[in-house]
């Protein structure tokens, strides 16, 4: 059942150097080993991660700085161990990690079965045009190889493949070729980031932030079900590469009408 976390913080420790969500992957490791070391063995383990970490806000006060960061939730198993090991109150981190804190408040925002998300879908074709922000440097691995753009080809098997990892709906191989033929870019607003990991092949990672505008442009059967159902998943699941360490985070939206975030217009976008 997908589900998103809101988790605030006390911190006890200085700020740590770079992107919040390294420290963060650490520090929820090790919460939920405290509840279950098997689990914790399983997920860590694991080729498709049952969670993500989302963007991050740091305030510094008088009393001490506060983190308040998203956590979504993809495999069932995970919530109720999730929501124990972030039980209020509990403190969180040792001498030898970077990030030492202290769980304040912790709720569930959002959450929906993935048959309800299913036969939500079903039953409304509406929306060719689907939106994509990026609210975290975003990147995605070809051929070992950083790929800051989101082609839809790549952004819609990496959602199929974590999906169909945790659901019994799998939606087959052809849809994603499906998706190279009838999902166009319809425009973009994208700026280029460069991401630091401690170790990764020694460099930068090549990431982008902002947004893209995808158009269904040819009809299909079950497809355009399938790729709005999956464009809404993302809300959950993040798209691309290292999502568990804070990559990846979109709002996603246009399978039904709603504004668009960020005071955005579709002047705002380059038109491919």
């Amino acid at each position: 059942m997908p589900a998103l976390l809101e988790v605030t913080l006390s911190v006890h420790t200085p700020r740590p150097a770079g992107l919040l969500g390294v420290p963060l992957h650490g520090l929820l490791f090790s919460a939920l080993e405290r509840v279950s070391v098997a689990l914790s063995a399983q997920i860590h383990a694991a080729e498709v991660k049952g969670f993500r970490i989302g963007q991050t806000q740091w305030t510094d006060g008088e009393g001490g700085a506060e983190l308040t960061f998203q956590v979504g939730v993809l495999d069932d198993r995970l919530l109720e161990p999730l929501l124990s090991a972030l039980t209020p109150g509990r403190n969180h981190g040792s001498a030898e990690m970077t990030l030492m804190a202290t769980t304040q408040t912790v709720r569930v925002t959002a959450q929906e079965s993935y048959s309800d998300l299913y036969a939500r879908h079903a039953a409304d074709v509406r929306g060719r045009d689907l939106h994509l922000s990026f609210l975290t440097p975003t990147t995605f691995r070809t051929t070992d190889l950083d790929m800051p753009f989101p082609v839809p080809k790549t952004v819609y098997y990496g959602l199929q493949r974590r999906w169909e990892a945790f659901s019994d709906l799998h939606f087959g191989p052809e849809l994603n070729d499906w998706v190279g033929r009838a999902v166009r870019i319809r425009g973009y607003r994208l700026r280029p980031r460069s991401v630091h990991f401690k170790g990764a092949r020694g460099a930068a990672m090549t990431a982008s932030l902002g947004e893209v505008h995808y158009q269904l442009a040819r009809p299909g059967d079950a497809e355009p079900t399938f790729v709005r159902l999956l464009t809404e998943f993302a809300n959950y699941a993040g798209v691309g590469y290292k999502t568990t360490f804070g990559l990846g985070h979109v709002e996603a939206w246009g399978w039904e009408e709603r504004s668009a975030p960020h005071d955005a217009s579709p002047a705002d976008l380059v038109d491919s």
